[in-house]
């Protein structure tokens, strides 16, 4: 089958529910589906987060795998690129007083900022936390819209960076222009033939927004999808 059509997909909510591992039903089917095709895997998580969620049979099959929100580029077992960021002290000690003041009846525990390539995640509730946690917090959070809020005034501070929603519980934060669309652009300039996106934070404030209007810009497909499920829908018709 011709590979002259690149498949770009989001994991969290697009492939697994937020940081599970990819359903086995869903693995058949998908695994049926990606046969002789290009497909990119694109998260904000690192290499070790995508690994324990997407069946190496998956990954295998892969052109691509972009994680640390297009900051990082792997093509089978080579590095392609590699961004770097030191985040200002300033921009830690203000998440450091979000997560002293967050009014969220879900707390968790450390570490509430981590490190990944070429950006920072935080959380307000703490990485380890439950998914019974994070769900509560993302159920209160789309009520009282405190990462909207975070975001808003990171990049009001610091215009020199973008902030955005990740997942459940968390804000991707890095340098202007180190996006998810950064994966969308290597591969327009990179390889031949058309791109096919499927996220499902695709809204403005969402983390593939950017990525999502870069392949609709450029004359691909991009769709916002609910769930894994609604992904699959979709793939019936690619």
């Amino acid at each position: 089958m011709s590979k002259s059509i690149h498949y770009l997909f989001d994991v969290d909510g697009t492939l697994t529910q937020p940081r599970e591992k990819m359903e086995s039903s869903f693995t058949m089917s998908f695994l049926e589906w990606i046969e002789g095709k290009s497909v990119f895997l694109v998260s904000g998580s690192d290499v070790k987060k995508i690994k324990q969620q997407i069946p190496h049979s998956i990954i295998s099959r892969c052109s691509g795998i972009s994680c640390s929100m297009g900051n990082e580029l792997w093509l089978g077992k080579e590095l392609k690129y590699k961004n770097t960021f030191e985040p200002p002290k300033t921009l830690i000690e203000m998440l450091s007083s979000f997560q002293v003041k967050t009014k969220s009846p879900v707390l968790g525990k450390a570490p509430f900022i981590e490190y990944r390539t070429g950006m920072i995640n935080f959380t307000t509730i703490g990485r380890d936390s439950s998914n019974e946690q994070r769900l509560a917090y993302y159920n209160w959070d789309k009520d009282h819209k405190e990462r909207i809020r975070i975001s808003d005034q990171i990049e009001k501070t610091f215009p020199d960076l973008e902030a955005k929603l990740g997942g459940q519980i968390s804000v991707d934060i890095q340098p202007k222009g180190r996006n998810k669309s950064q994966v969308s652009k290597w591969v327009r300039k990179n390889l031949s033939g058309k791109i096919i996106f499927f996220g499902d934070k695709c809204t403005p404030e969402g983390n593939d927004y950017d990525i999502y209007v870069d392949v609709k810009k450029n004359g691909g497909e991009s769709y916002s999808v609910k769930s894994p499920l609604d992904t699959l829908k979709l793939l019936e018709k690619n």
